[in-house]
């Protein structure tokens, strides 16, 4: 099979192209051949080594940690069965044509999510969904405040929030505003021109993927025991009567299903941005980050 390795922290450059060996089924996961796979800020901070201490690796390394395929072989999982359509988490790499997952990161695609589509739900959503209900606690009348609300984890957000039935403040460039309230969010606030903090007041939370000066600033938005959640760290200067929590997302049982269902009634849908074959992953990591991508960068593994 093709998959892609790198074997040394560095640029982009250090991914390269290699026939492997396919894996062999194994009992109690699932043996998936990959169409689709999502890049993540995630992917190039790993490569590149800046997370060397958060997620030290083991070389060689397949990247990307989202996928979309069909089952080959369920390994004796109940439930499933081959020739199914499965989307979800893939912690051992999805830049190759066949993966063994864990079924507890998985879940069926939904009849209205394209195989395309899939590719990059996972690791977004359940970040988004974790940092939202599972760290910030939130439910229906509460304000959230989302930082780069037009990217992965941030469009999910604001859908998941709308769902939930909280009033959303979502900041993000000018060129995204439309596309945020199309999603659902209240107010958009342009970044580069508003100061969020001079339009938006007690939140319940806020979901950070900022770090320094926008996170310290975001601490004097949340009423008294309110909650800042970040998925990129942080957490140095919290002042008292407010909270924070760094989010390392994990997979738990039943909530990727719960996002598929939530697709398939409509409430929140995906977003591709561009779609690139295997051998441009370079290319799609540095687009990547550079940043300022709406929906998500999608890499097509299949031949």
């Amino acid at each position: 099979m093709r998959a892609i390795q790198y074997s040394e922290y560095g640029p982009s450059s250090v991914l390269q192209l290699f026939d492997l060996p396919a894996p062999a089924p194994v009992a109690g996961k699932l043996l998936v051949k990959v169409d689709f796979a999502g890049i993540n800020p995630i992917d190039w901070k790993v490569r590149s080594g800046g997370f060397r201490d958060f997620f030290p690796q083991t070389f060689p390394v397949i990247p990307l940690g989202e996928f979309s395929g069909t089952i080959i072989d369920t390994g004796g999982v109940p439930g499933f069965e081959p020739g199914e359509d499965v989307f979800g988490l893939a912690p051992q790499g999805a830049a190759a044509e066949q993966i063994v997952v864990d079924v507890i990161g998985i879940a069926r695609r939904p009849e209205n999510l394209t195989q395309t589509d899939a590719g990059g739900v996972a690791l977004a959503a359940l970040t988004a969904w974790q940092a939202l209900f599972d760290f910030g606690g939130l439910v229906a009348g509460q304000k959230v405040l989302i930082h780069a609300a037009a990217g992965g984890v941030g469009s999910y957000a604001v859908q998941f929030a709308k769902w939930a039935g909280a009033t959303i403040y979502a900041t993000a460039s000018e060129k995204h505003h439309e596309y945020l309230k199309l999603l659902g969010a209240d107010e958009v606030i342009d970044y580069q021109n508003v100061r969020f903090e001079d339009v938006v007041s007690d939140v319940d939370v806020v979901l950070s993927s900022v770090h320094g000066e926008t996170e310290e600033r975001s601490y004097g938005v949340l009423k008294p025991g309110g909650i800042l959640v970040s998925v990129v760290g942080g957490g140095e200067k919290v002042p008292e009567g407010v909270r924070f929590a760094s989010l390392r997302m994990q997979p738990k049982e039943g909530q990727l299903a719960k996002i598929a269902g939530l697709i398939q009634e409509g409430h929140v849908r995906a977003s591709t941005e561009v779609v690139l074959p295997l051998e441009s992953i370079a290319e799609a990591q540095d687009r990547s980050e550079i940043g300022r991508t709406r929906g998500k960068i999608i890499i097509r593994v299949e031949r």
